[in-house]
Formats: C-alpha cells, structure tokens, sequence
C-alpha cells in the first residue's frame, strides 16, 4: 500500500470519526474515490445517499429503525394481499365483496399489488443482469426478513411471481428500425438506456462501475452528473463514431471500448466546470 494511498485513507477516517460529518468534505474526497479498506467505501455510501445522517450517535438507532422499515414494506409490498400467517403477528386481510383481485378500484389494495408487480419485475430483471456471474449477488442478505424465509410460509415472494408472470414484448419489425444504408438514425435508447437505468452497470468491469459510483453518489445533483458522464463516453469515441456505419457504431455503444474510467471522469467533470 502506497503512502499516498494510506493518507486517502486517513483524510476518510478523520471525516468519519467526527461527532457531525462534515458532508462537503466528504463528497469532496469521494468524488475522486473511496478507499474499500475498513468498510469505508460501504459507510461513505450510506451517508452520501442519505441512509445515514450526518450525527454519529444516531447511526445504532437509526441502522435498527431503517431495518425495521425495510421488513415492513416486504409485508406491505411482497406478501400478498389476503394471505398471512396469524402467528407471525401479521393481521389477516380476507377478500371481501368490496375489495377482491378483480376490483378495478384505484384504491384497491389487489390493484395496487398487482401495479406493484410490475415494479417489482422490473427490479429482479435489473438485478439479475447486473453482473449475475459474480457469487456477491447471489448471496442471500446478512439481514433476512424471517417472515419469507420461512420454506413453510404461505407468503408468495417476488420470485414466485416473477416465475408465475408472463411478460409480453412488442415485436419491432426490422423496416420500422429507421435504418438504411444512405442515413444513420442511432437513437438514444438503442445505447442510453441501458446506460442510464443501470448506471453503467454492464458497460465496465464491477471494479470500474464502483468507482464511477462513487463520484455519481458524492456529487448532489448525481443524476445529472451521470448524464454528464455518458456524454463524456460519446465524446472520448466521437471520431471512432464519426468514420464507422451502423453497424460499427452500435457495436462500439453496445461494447465500449474505453476502459480507463478515471478519464471518463475526468472529462465528465470538465464539461460541469464547463456549465
């Protein structure tokens, strides 16, 4: 370990150990990267997207109040409607006449659950391509909520609805794509979207998506800033752009070919000083 690196690591701890975190100087230092030794990337995190608040002595009772917090929107949002165990203290909701599955009602609590499947949905999909051969995101959490844990619940869990969900695709016909051979149409959701719903997730190595996070989570307006990175990308391949086809072109967005985050970055932030 370098000196520089251990000094990077002392400038955290000394803002980490103070009585009220100083957050400009923490976004300051995490902007340019956190250090993962002692836990310090997993706690600068929390502070910066605001699990944590800024007073230390808060942090036990709050880390308790949040984990709480989180097992009640698994009763509210995955443990279906009308369903429920008695003896694990959760009240039984019976359909009834006026609110059943087939109630169009917005207030409704099956037509909000069945909204919320969607959302639901998307979320698994999204964390199952980000980076599902790496074993971290196929361990289960170190804080489970034992209310679907148990094998013998009678709960239906996302995973039982994702199998039981049948998604529907709108097929898009190769002549309506916008593209011929005199004119390139390269749309922004044919590369951004990915790009943007999942922060960069499946364009660099895990390694590398960490550390463009942590410049994502350390600046406040931080979806802007990403919208300034991707940018950045465009920029720094503009002339590889400018001589290919379309084909060439939708490889080089689809498999980017930089791999040196720290210049993404940097350009990034020289377009913001540039606003």
């Amino acid at each position: 370990m370098s000196s520089l690196h251990k000094s990077r690591i002392a400038d955290f701890q000394d803002v980490l150990k103070e009585p009220s975190i100083a957050l400009e100087k923490l976004r300051e230092l995490s902007f340019s990267g956190i250090p993962c030794e002692g836990g310090l990337r997993c706690l600068c995190w929390k502070i910066l997207l605001n699990y944590l608040p800024l007073e230390r002595a808060s942090w036990t009772s709050i880390l308790a109040k949040q984990r709480e917090l989180y097992s009640q929107f698994l009763r509210e949002m995955i443990i279906q409607p009308g369903i429920a165990k008695a003896n694990m203290g959760v009240s039984r909701e019976d359909v009834t006449f006026e609110d059943h599955p087939l109630n169009p009602s917005p207030d409704s609590r099956w037509n909000t659950y069945f909204k919320d499947n969607e959302v639901l949905l998307q979320i698994d999909k999204d964390v199952r391509r980000l980076c599902p051969d790496i074993s971290f995101f196929q361990r289960a959490t170190e804080y489970p909520c034992l209310l679907i844990l148990d094998p013998q619940n009678e709960f239906e869990t996302l995973r039982k609805r994702v199998e039981q969900t049948t998604l529907k695709s709108q097929t898009v016909a190769r002549n309506r794509s916008g593209v011929t051979n005199q004119e390139q149409n390269i749309k922004p959701q044919f590369f951004a979207f990915r790009w943007l719903t999942l922060l960069l997730s499946q364009e660099f190595l895990l390694p590398d998506v960490i550390r463009i996070w942590d410049s994502l989570f350390a600046d406040d307006n931080r979806f802007d800033f990403l919208l300034l990175v991707c940018c950045a990308m465009l920029i720094l391949i503009r002339e590889q752009l400018l001589e290919g086809d379309f084909t060439v072109n939708m490889r080089l967005l689809q498999d980017y070919p930089i791999t040196d985050v720290c210049q993404i970055l940097q350009k990034a932030k020289e377009l913001q000083d540039s606003k």
